[in-house]
């Protein structure tokens, strides 16, 4: 506890934290808010699996090339520039919206353009605030903000656009990133080390030589390629479930999508928090990662079974107790899958090549999310969400019986693999 009140006694590190909160929050509200908008005004899930790809394309067009960009420049001053124009298009928003539906998606896309250059920006000035010996303790808190503000900014979304309105849900919204902006034109000045030429092609250069390196190494060696799509699918299934919560509400849960951040939301994150401290406790008392991993993909498809087949057709008060407590087993059980598999892919990968197996996960992932998002949106539209959700739950079935039935000749099969001297 101390090293935390230390941490929060440096004026730099809380200005910087203050940004955080602010920005994760927003983004959280925002994220939600659109996802309302969009269904009230066109009721169609093809839509809001297109809000997620406006999200996303700025991730695979400049997302490394932003990263590496903010080696380059002045990190405060990135900070600065990011938070102000992205107060500044919320804030033009609120007045322009009512032009078009279309503009919904501009604004989602510039967002996240921006989100590119502010994440890394952040990331990389936090080991220049604190001293390395807080910096452990300054990720944790980073995380333990990022979880909160996913609670705070979905399950109050849905009430601020009931209460307040739309227009001033997004008044709101760019008035916290204006603070944000104000709190970090107060860091000291950040300077970057290299020069953009050189420390640019360097950047790019070594994204994709770390991109293919991890690919071919990925191809080569089945029992690291195993948990590695174990984790891909884990997120492609969650993506997948957060672009539905509007349907989810009105199908499954039966209530107005204003609620679903409450009701739906807030227990997924719960669950995610419960299940990181409940799987790193089993792992250490002896748990294999295998039965974990079967354990919790079992109780994935139990949990999904229950939501689509027996939550819509209970009484009003035992579905709105019943439905939150399923989520929130089932958010638990993702994180179940995720810690074991990843710690395993951690393990089995040389340390040579952790970075490139790693390095690119999240650009992977998005890349491989853009189809089975608006496929399921797709199929929503048409079958309606049960029938999604029993696709994810016949997919977890699936991952869960070639587990049991080939998982141990995989974990068995040990290889050698010597990165060659340069």
């Amino acid at each position: 506890m101390n090293d935390y009140k230390l941490l929060v006694s440096n004026k730099n590190f809380l200005k910087l934290w203050t940004s955080q909160v602010l920005s994760q929050v927003t983004i959280s509200i925002m994220n939600f808010t659109l996802l309302i908008r969009l269904f009230t005004l066109t009721g169609s899930s093809i839509a809001t699996s297109l809000l997620w790809v406006a999200y996303s394309i700025p991730a695979i067009l400049i997302g490394p090339f932003a990263s590496a960009t903010v080696d380059l420049t002045s990190r405060r001053r990135m900070l600065i520039v990011t938070n102000f124009l992205q107060a500044l298009t919320i804030f033009l928003y609120a007045f322009l919206h009512h032009t078009t539906l279309f503009l919904l998606y501009g604004v989602a896309f510039t967002y996240s353009l921006l989100d590119q250059f502010y994440v890394p920006a952040e990331s990389a000035s936090l080991p220049s605030l604190v001293k390395k010996d807080q910096l452990p303790h300054a990720n944790a808190l980073f995380l333990l903000t990022q979880q909160s503000s996913l609670v705070i900014g979905f399950g109050t979304a849905g009430f601020l656009n009931q209460l307040v309105g739309f227009d001033n849900t997004l008044f709101l919204g760019a008035l916290f990133l204006f603070l944000a902006f104000v709190s970090v034109t107060f860091l000291p000045e950040l300077k970057a080390k290299e020069v953009l030429p050189s420390g640019f092609e360097q950047a790019s250069e070594k994204f994709f030589e770390k991109l293919f390196g991890g690919y071919h190494f990925l191809k080569e060696h089945k029992n690291v390629l195993l948990p590695f799509l174990m984790l891909v699918g884990v997120q492609i299934s969650s993506t997948i479930v957060v672009v539905n919560v509007p349907v989810l509400a009105r199908d499954i849960f039966k209530i107005n999508i204003n609620a679903g951040g409450i009701l739906i939301v807030v227990p997924a994150a719960i669950g995610a928090i419960t299940g990181a401290f409940l799987v790193s406790r089993l792992l250490k008392k002896g748990w294999r990662k295998k039965r974990a991993i079967e354990t919790f993909l079992g109780t994935i498809v139990a949990s999904i079974l229950l939501l689509i087949f027996v939550v819509p057709e209970v009484p009003t008060n035992i579905r709105l107790i019943l439905g939150p407590v399923l989520i929130l087993f089932a958010a638990l059980s993702f994180v179940g899958v995720v810690i074991p598999s990843q710690t395993y892919l951690q393990e089995t990968t040389p340390g040579g090549l952790r970075g490139r197996v790693f390095g690119n996960f999240w650009f992977i992932v998005t890349v491989a999310t853009i189809v089975p998002v608006i496929f399921s949106g797709t199929i929503t539209e048409i079958f309606g969400v049960k029938l999604v959700m029993l696709i994810l739950a016949g997919v977890a079935a699936t991952a869960l019986f070639f587990s049991t039935k080939f998982g141990e000749k995989f974990i068995s099969n040990g290889f050698e693999f010597r990165l060659k001297e340069e």
